[in-house]
């Protein structure tokens, strides 16, 4: 097979062709990533509102009634040492000594009641000054469980919460107060 030489012109055709490939490729993969994004949040939003709409309407949570119930709570404050602490809580629950807060994922890993147990708490506490003394129980609601959550929440006094048909059933027995 004989090689033919290009001229100037045609690589040059060649390299743009190239580029204008690139670019619609990457001009579809982000509109991909902002459909997939899309998606997420919206099942995020809706296991938000599931386990709300439950927990409204009994103001209970591992035994405790709660008087007060808020899906918009966080904040952001500068500690002495300059260090800015920021979070923000999925599920508020107030009464005259105690707070639960339950985070909500649609898919709970392993990891989360650790992290909920070491980070939420004493961020909770450092941002809203006015709770640090009261017990804190800690929930995590989620439609789908992976690998060991039910015995790493146990393990961090987390209860449960899922989906089961129309209700949410929770799993509360191990949940102790922080």
């Amino acid at each position: 097979m004989e090689e033919k030489e290009l001229s100037w012109a045609e690589v040059k055709a060649m390299f743009a062709e190239t580029d204008r490939r690139m670019q619609e490729t990457d001009r579809k993969l982000k509109e991909l990533g902002i459909n997939v994004a899309g998606i997420s949040n919206s099942n995020g939003k809706f296991a938000e509102e599931l386990f709300y709409d439950s927990l409204e309407a009994s103001k209970t949570f591992a035994g405790v009634h709660f008087d007060a119930i808020s899906k918009v709570f966080g904040g952001t404050k500068r500690i002495s040492d300059g260090t800015m602490v920021q979070d923000q809580f999925d599920i508020v629950m107030i009464n005259d000594n105690a707070v639960a807060i339950i985070e909500i994922k649609f898919r709970a890993e392993s990891d989360y009641p650790k992290e909920i147990a070491e980070r939420k708490v004493h961020n909770f506490r450092i941002l809203f000054p006015d709770y640090a003394n009261y017990k804190i129980y800690l929930g995590l609601g989620s439609l789908i469980f992976e690998g060991k959550v039910l015995q790493e929440a146990k393990k961090y006094g987390i209860g449960l919460l899922k989906q089961s048909g129309n209700t949410i059933e929770y799993k509360t027995d191990w949940v102790r107060a922080y």
